[in-house]
């Protein structure tokens, strides 16, 4: 374990092209300065990393589990199958992040930025993610179950094949998402926001589940849902299943 101090802070700044596999574990690397560094396969495990700035860092298979990122900057980094279980990324700022095959399990995403990131087979499970952006991010196949998306921004979001279940989507915005073939069982939808949003082959989706969502003419209801609209949002079901 490297020492904690202002110097090794210092050092990293200097040599930030050069920080493959570092054994950086619980070092204090608040407001670091190091944009674009390599850092691939780095273990910065359960360290204070508040307000650094890794925009662009290549962090491929780093580990940053339980690491305090409150504010961070990520944007445009490369974080495929990064672990950051159990993280806390409170207000991080992750725009255009590649979260490839990453572990977000358990991870504080309150208020975060990850609009455009790809989060395609992210594992997210029991993940906080209230009030984050994800507009347009590309979460095809993402493990979700038991996530927290309250309120959440999530507009032209790519979630096909997604695993929600017991997700909590209260108050959330799909607004034209993609949620073809993903699996909404349990999930709650309570004034979720799924104008125009693709429910093709979703899995587990129910009468109840749409009756407390917002939705429209354009919503692609699962064809077992065969509803007879009034209005532009006011619909009645045509039949007894679900």
């Amino acid at each position: 374990m490297i020492k904690n101090t202002q110097t090794l802070k210092e050092k990293l700044e200097g040599s930030k092209k050069y920080l493959l596999n570092a054994n950086l574990k619980g070092s204090d690397l608040e407001a670091a300065e190091l944009e674009g560094a390599i850092l691939t396969g780095a273990d910065l495990s359960g360290s204070n990393l508040k307000k650094i700035y890794l925009s662009r860092a290549q962090l491929v298979k780093a580990d940053m589990s339980l690491s305090d990122l409150t504010e961070a900057n990520l944007s445009g980094a490369d974080l495929n199958k990064c672990n950051l279980g159990g993280a806390n990324m409170y207000k991080a700022y992750c725009r255009r992040g590649d979260f490839r095959g990453a572990n977000l399990g358990n991870t504080n995403l309150m208020n975060a930025n990850l609009r455009e990131c790809s989060l395609f087979k992210t594992w997210m499970k029991k993940a906080n993610c209230s009030g984050a952006n994800l507009q347009n991010v590309k979460g095809a196949q993402a493990k979700m179950q038991d996530i927290n998306l309250k309120g959440a921004k999530m507009e032209g979001a790519d979630f096909s094949g997604a695993q929600l279940e017991n997700a909590n989507l209260e108050d959330a915005g799909l607004q034209i998402a993609n949620l073809n073939r993903s699996v909404l069982r349990n999930a709650n939808l309570t004034r979720t926001d799924l104008r125009g949003a693709n429910l093709r082959y979703v899995v587990g989706l129910t009468r109840a589940q749409i009756q407390s969502a917002v939705i429209n003419k354009k919503t692609l209801l699962p064809n077992y849902m065969k509803v007879k609209w009034n209005s532009d949002t006011s619909f009645d079901f045509l039949d007894e299943s679900n």
